[in-house]
């Protein structure tokens, strides 16, 4: 296997983002040292001068997922769009998945993984992801007009929407499947605002759903 000469950082990134693609895809198991530097292209060897094991590079990975998550909500004014709540759960829901869908692919390798985690790396990503979710406990504070005050009960609603919005971006890969990234959002978007049970305005004469028969 030859190995190109190439900065440190570039080859920790590169590590990561193979770690990423490898975890999201076969499961934590699967991503091995052995596996990711052969994914990449390097010696596995040359994998422990960035880390010190597989847990060490899991968690630098997690570290970065949570990253690109804040990175992406703190794009989001809240108190610009505090006037116009549908606007920011829509903006909300955007920021989520780019941050799902990015290139480095490490928000996505969490979520996946997250449930396979040994206990250490599990309570980690819990710690990691209480900023997270204490973001979205703001913009459901302000979408649900004050509601959600309790933490626990935010978590609940965030953890709802983050399983059905990540799951969006693997439903959206389906053969035949005709809704635009945007359309699917803003069904989504209206389910939230007004219940699976509510009545949700119509759009071009028909509502939402009937696209989905």
């Amino acid at each position: 296997m030859i190995e190109t000469s190439e900065p440190a950082a570039g080859t920790r990134q590169r590590i990561l983002a193979g770690a990423a693609a490898l975890f999201s895809e076969h499961g934590y198991a699967h991503g091995s040292i052995r596996n990711i530097a052969t994914a990449i292209g390097i010696k596995g060897p040359s994998v422990y001068h960035h880390f010190r094991s597989k847990e060490e590079m899991a968690a630098a990975v997690l570290h970065e997922g949570v990253a690109v998550a804040l990175r992406e909500l703190g794009r989001v004014d809240i108190a610009a769009l505090a006037g116009d709540p549908r606007a920011l759960l829509d903006a909300a829901i955007e920021a989520h998945l780019r941050a799902y869908r990015d290139e480095g692919r490490a928000l996505m390798a969490l979520v996946r993984t997250y449930r396979q985690l040994p206990p250490i790396l599990f309570a980690l990503a819990h710690r990691e992801l209480r900023p997270y979710l204490d973001g979205w406990g703001d913009v459901l504070r302000v979408v649900g007009h004050g509601r959600f005050a309790d933490r626990d009960a935010a978590d609940a609603v965030c953890l709802f929407l983050f399983g059905t919005m990540n799951a969006m971006v693997d439903w959206q890969e389906r053969p035949g499947f005709a809704l635009e990234p945007a359309a699917l959002r803003a069904l989504f978007v209206d389910v939230v605002m007004h219940g699976v049970a509510g009545q949700i305005p119509p759009r071009n004469g028909a509502t939402m759903f009937t696209h989905l028969c």
